[in-house]
């Protein structure tokens, strides 16, 4: 009898799980429908709204380049959107592949920055200073990773930098934290995050509901995505609260040094921003 009492309790134990991880399961998907939908719908508005502007014949040649260009910049945004998705959707059936390859990384970060450089400029943000800091001086310092991840990571960091600093400056770089890890940063002087949601912030659909009242476009998935990706480089990625206001951002990869992997002929970078 006490064998088939110990049973019975196992098995209630084993239903009330299952059933906590259906609800669970449950508000996964309600929290990322809705991710979803507030997501895509900021980009779709606008190139459906600037779309009807420009049916107007009697348009001014200025108003219809403006026009144009803000379609291409949500269209843009949305793609980006999907491909995340996507990722994020791979991540979950941990099926997202990570290419390594000879990187040059000084050039890939000059890219990114005369990138963002640029996008600032046309977000309407050109009253704030973007810095880029490298501790090495090498001209060709190469490394052994997945260009393309690292590119999406830090991408994804500049764009959320650029959404919450209005005014001041966006700094990002990255330094030798030991033999085997680079230390990647992307700090601003934006609003910030608060200390107690900070470890939170990564987590998946995860919103900073100030940061959304003040920033429809929201944190998004590229954070959750972000981290997973850090994850599978074998870094980690974490957020610090400036002493002044805003935030910065923090990750590592590993790396390999000295590598026959790596070598002195650099490969040409295929830039994505995502």
């Amino acid at each position: 009898m006490k064998h088939v009492f110990e049973l019975q309790t196992r098995v209630q134990k084993l239903e009330k799980k299952l059933e906590e991880n259906r609800e669970k399961t449950e508000k996964l998907k309600s929290r990322f429908l809705s991710s979803i939908s507030h997501e895509l719908r900021t980009p779709m508005n606008a190139i459906l709204g600037f779309s009807n502007l420009m049916i107007d014949k009697n348009l001014p040649h200025e108003k219809r380049e403006e026009y144009m260009e803000h379609i291409n910049m949500s269209s843009n945004n949305l793609l980006q959107i999907v491909d995340s998705m996507i990722d994020v959707s791979l991540l979950e059936i941990n099926e997202l592949k990570i290419n390594k390859d000879t990187c040059n990384l000084d050039a890939l970060m000059k890219q990114i920055y005369h990138y963002f450089n640029i996008d600032k400029y046309k977000r309407g943000k050109d009253n704030i200073a973007m810095l880029l800091n490298k501790k090495k001086r090498e001209n060709d310092f190469m490394i052994y990773t997945d260009s393309y991840r690292l590119t999406q990571v830090l991408s994804n960091l500049l764009q959320n930098a650029l959404k919450f600093t209005n005014k001041g400056i966006i700094e990002f770089g990255y330094f030798e934290k030991n033999d085997r890890q680079l230390q990647f940063f992307v700090r601003d002087s934006g609003k910030g995050v608060i200390v107690e949601k900070a470890r939170y912030i990564f987590n998946k659909f995860e919103k900073l509901e100030e940061a959304q009242e003040e920033n429809p476009g929201g944190l998004g998935l590229g954070l959750s995505l972000s981290k997973g990706i850090i994850n599978l480089l074998g870094g980690d990625i974490w957020v610090e609260s400036n002493i002044f206001n805003g935030a910065t951002f923090n990750f590592t990869i590993d790396y390999v040094k000295n590598s026959e992997k790596i070598q002195k002929t650099s490969k040409k970078i295929n830039f994505i921003i995502v």
